[in-house]
């Protein structure tokens, strides 16, 4: 990384080499030619740049880069390239209006696939928020991320992650699990998690806990939590009163944690394996770093992506943060960066307020801002829930109001086409709100597509949706299974099946014993 961070002006000529070679007498015609040739080209790659900004990432004109690298969203990934580099080629970036972008980020993101609704957050005003960025405010949020990143380095904090940082720690600490939270319902749904790691799974996996100064005051509270959980608890951060959520405990706790490598989940996330495993995984050993999917799919008219430099892309589905699996040494030392970016953004709701939905957008576009790659787990989320209406009166209809996770790929399994994941996460996002809900139908059902591959081409006839007060799945079209009436044969279908079918019997059995406790919490 070296000692300070320099970025270059677009457009800045390149260093010199440090050794120059100095051609013969015999060759200088030759290369006088060549040299003009290239330069020709050159200016004709400029020109087709500026007119077609998705063909070539301007600062890779004179690159010996395989032509196969930059992508049509205009990233640099799988480049070796150092945090400078990265951060010029952000600043270099075409600065474009609304309308030069909206062709080519349509027709990667089509509104008639998927659910691409703006967040019910920004209050229905957002489109026109997004088209009135212009090319002045792009450059102004690249250069405010460049600037934060560079007063972290003036106030000596590390932005690239270097072998040796974590000589300190114990190699047995170097892994964990971390979760927030330390006041009220909260801290109580904490518990509930920490019982399932401790008491039902049997994971040793050390844990952290992460809270605001002015929480968990309370002595007893403190050794009731390290003596029955064995949990380090952790202060860190200030609430930040002008914003809906204190998303920000969540990436302040990453950057402090002393775990190298860490397992998070939200405080209303229920794991149902060992979350240790999953550190052994073919998508984590691909770059460090993998996040579980959400609901909807990326608006193709978000002015992010602009600020980013790239169109949008369905590449990726937008990431749902209840938990993530992260190494700080991942993509040569600059996942670390990543973190910082999203800590930057995080901070900066006036920015990135109308942009995204909280830390969820924000981890996923840090990567996007560097050029870097992430994983993503294998598999779509199953609805988890019962036949109760939202208000707890029974229904003859499935109310889906929590998020089933699938786990990763095993190594050993790593050619084995039919293996499916064990379900993981039971993150309990919209159930956490509702005191009226009866504990024998909380987690009675899952509903979930019969082909739910993260990248299954055929996914787009069978929706998720979000209701309001449910996760709906439905399909568009005939039951696609073979044998069923006017059958497409391709597959597609919604199935509706007993938990205890999914998670096994010992794990359900946990499950309904702590759902009394988890509505009465309310």
């Amino acid at each position: 990384m070296g000692a300070s961070l320099r970025i270059s002006s677009p457009g800045a000529p390149p260093s010199p080499p440090l050794h120059p070679i100095r051609p013969s007498k015999v060759f200088r015609i030759p290369l006088f030619f060549a040299l003009g040739l290239l330069l020709s080209l050159s200016l004709s790659a400029l020109y087709a740049h500026h007119a077609r900004p998705d063909l070539l990432p301007s600062f890779l004109v004179f690159s010996s880069t395989p032509s196969h690298i930059p992508r049509p969203s205009g990233g640099i990934h799988d480049l070796p390239l150092t945090l400078e580099v990265r951060l010029s080629w952000l600043l270099s970036r075409p600065a474009l209006a609304q309308w030069e972008a909206e062709l080519p980020s349509r027709h990667a993101c089509p509104m008639f696939t998927y659910s691409r609704n703006t967040y019910f957050f920004h209050n229905g005003d957002v489109t026109d928020h997004w088209a009135a960025i212009g090319p002045t405010e792009i450059r102004k949020y690249r250069s405010k991320m460049v600037e934060y990143l560079r007063n972290v380095e003036r106030q000596g904090g590390k932005l690239v992650w270097e072998k040796g940082m974590d000589d300190h720690v114990p190699k047995h600490l170097r892994r964990g699990l971390i979760l927030t939270g330390g006041q009220g319902k909260t801290l109580e749904r904490v518990k509930l998690s920490l019982h399932m790691l401790r008491n039902v799974i049997g994971s040793t996996i050390p844990i952290e806990l992460y809270h605001f100064p002015d929480e968990l005051q309370d002595e007893e509270e403190r050794r009731e939590l390290e003596d029955s959980f064995d949990v380090a608890l952790k202060s860190v951060g200030q609430k930040r009163f002008n914003m809906e959520k204190s998303w920000n405990v969540k990436n302040e706790a990453f950057l402090a944690t002393n775990f190298t490598e860490f397992i998070y989940l939200d405080s209303d996330n229920i794991p149902l394996r060992d979350p240790e495993r999953l550190f052994d995984s073919v998508e984590y050993r691909q770059s460090g770093s993998v996040f579980w999917s959400d609901l909807n799919k990326d608006h193709p008219d978000n002015a992010i992506f602009r600020i980013l430099g790239r169109y949008c892309s369905d590449e990726h589905w937008p990431a749902e943060a209840g938990q993530l699996l992260f190494d700080k040494r991942g993509n040569n030392g600059l996942n670390l960066a990543v973190l910082h970016i999203a800590n930057h953004m995080m901070g900066q709701s006036d920015l990135y307020g109308k942009l995204s939905y909280g830390d969820k957008d924000l981890f996923r576009f840090a990567f996007y801002a560097l050029g870097l790659d992430y994983q993503q787990a294998t598999k779509m989320f199953a609805s988890a829930g019962g036949y109760q209406a939202p208000n707890g009166e029974s229904s003859s209809e499935f109310c889906g109001h929590s998020m089933l996770h699938w786990g990763l790929t095993p190594l050993d399994k790593i050619n084995d086409e039919d293996y499916h994941p064990e379900p993981y996460f039971l993150h309990t996002i919209l159930a956490k709100g509702r005191d009226k809900l009866q504990p024998s139908k909380l987690f009675s059902h899952v509903t979930m597509p019969r082909l739910d591959g993260i990248n299954e081409p055929l996914l787009v006839r069978t929706l998720y949706e979000f209701t309001g007060q449910c996760f709906a799945i439905s399909l568009k079209g005939p039951d696609g299974a073979p044998g069923s009436e006017r059958s497409v044969g391709d597959g597609q279908g919604v199935l509706t099946l007993s938990t205890k079918d999914v998670v096994g019997r010992e794990t359900w059995q946990a499950l309904e014993a702590l759902s009394e406790k988890y509505v009465s919490i309310g």
